[in-house]
């Protein structure tokens, strides 16, 4: 009921209320006004209802936020890159159609995790990156709490990290100069907590040697690989295992690949180099 001075204020405003109707949506009584001969009726349930769902699908809590730009920060998309579609991708060989079925079945959820291991240049990085670009169309549910401390569900987008592992480690090696307010701790916990992660050109990177081996990048990978398991992930190797055990050690090799391969969809993917194409 309307109190005196809020019929007061539309008597003012030349809006009189002349009748009723029933929401053909959620049968609440809604009231039909006129002002200056033109009809209005606007059901404030569904209104309600409709910017309670606006702000639940929409919105993303603080928290969330902070996750997501932590996640395009350690993000790495080489410009070539950047437009790529499925369209634009033309397998020459059967290895090149099964490598975009897969990852096309993992956008659909049929796989949680694959590994596509072969020759630079054969279209992994360009599966990847169309992946990367669907995949955080996907809407995933996010709980927080809010001021009172109630419990609330947000959907919202996925969080997905594409890392190229060369850019990754030098981002990381930043952060021992302090050229950046980003940490090595911060840059793993968002690899760690982010709904996929994309690794590009894993053992790409070049650091100092110990004893012949380059244990400092391996070790970053190996904590990166081992958080994580059980979750999405798509891996890019254009190495032999021979060649990632030769770069890290036998063992600590072994454990990079063991981890890497742990529930996931592995294929070798051979194939023409498409940047070579016009040189002799």
């Amino acid at each position: 009921m309307k109190s005196i001075k809020d019929l007061d204020i539309m008597k003012a405003q030349g809006i009189q209320q002349i009748g009723s109707r029933t929401c053909e949506v959620c049968n609440s009584k809604v009231p039909i006004y006129d002002r200056k001969g033109e009809r209005h009726s606007i059901c404030l349930t569904c209104e309600n209802n409709k910017l309670a769902k606006q702000q639940k699908d929409g919105y993303e809590p603080l928290k969330r936020r902070e996750m997501a730009n932590k996640a395009r920060v350690v993000s790495y998309i080489p410009q070539e890159l950047e437009h790529v579609t499925f369209n634009d991708y033309v397998p020459k060989t059967e290895a090149q159609t099964q490598a975009m079925n897969l990852v096309q079945e993992l956008i659909q959820g049929k796989h949680l995790a694959i590994v596509l291991q072969g020759d630079p240049g054969t279209g992994k990085s360009h599966l990847f990156r169309c992946a990367a670009r669907e995949l955080a169309k996907q809407k995933v549910t996010w709980t927080e709490k809010d001021w009172e401390g109630k419990v609330k569900n947000f959907e919202v987008n996925k969080i997905v990290v594409f890392a190229k592992v060369p850019e990754l480690m030098k981002i990381i090696q930043s952060t021992y100069k302090g050229r950046t307010d980003l940490t090595e701790t911060i840059i793993l916990e968002t690899i760690a907590n982010a709904d996929v992660l994309i690794l590009d050109e894993i053992a790409g990177e070049r650091s100092k040697t110990d004893n012949g081996f380059e244990t400092w990048s391996g070790d970053i990978t190996y904590q990166i690989l081992d958080s994580r398991q059980g979750k999405c992930n798509l891996y890019n190797l254009n190495y032999s295992s021979a060649e990632v055990k030769k770069k890290y050690g036998e063992t600590h090799g072994k454990r990079i690949l063991s981890r890497m391969a742990s529930g996931a969809k592995i294929l070798q993917v051979k194939g023409p180099d498409h940047r070579m194409k016009g040189l002799m």
